[in-house]
């Protein structure tokens, strides 16, 4: 019996560029790699960033929010930009009142 074995395909990975914030500077690399097929909610969950705290998300300087909540279903690529904040000092989210 002669079986055809499959080559192992390797698994693809994305480099993502990750800038973070305000109260985020905390968490996490610069870059990051995820697997191929991978969302924004997985860098997220990578970078064990609680999600209320995140007052400001871009990817590739598109805005990712809607109505308060980070949209975690866009894909990434190879070389996508992830911008996250936290609230920004002077506004609503800070806790100080919006002059």
């Amino acid at each position: 019996m002669n079986r055809r074995v499959r080559p192992i395909e390797k698994v693809r990975i994305v480099e993502i560029e990750v800038r973070l914030f305000n109260s985020l500077r905390r968490y996490g690399p610069r870059k990051l790699e995820l697997p191929r097929e991978s969302r924004v909610e997985d860098a997220v969950k990578r970078l064990a960033i609680p999600l209320p705290e995140i007052h400001v998300a871009l990817l590739n300087g598109r805005n990712i929010m809607s109505g308060g909540n980070i949209e975690g279903f866009h894909r990434l690529e190879d070389g996508d930009v992830l911008a996250l904040s936290g609230p920004v000092p002077w506004s609503k989210g800070y806790g100080s009142a919006v002059v």
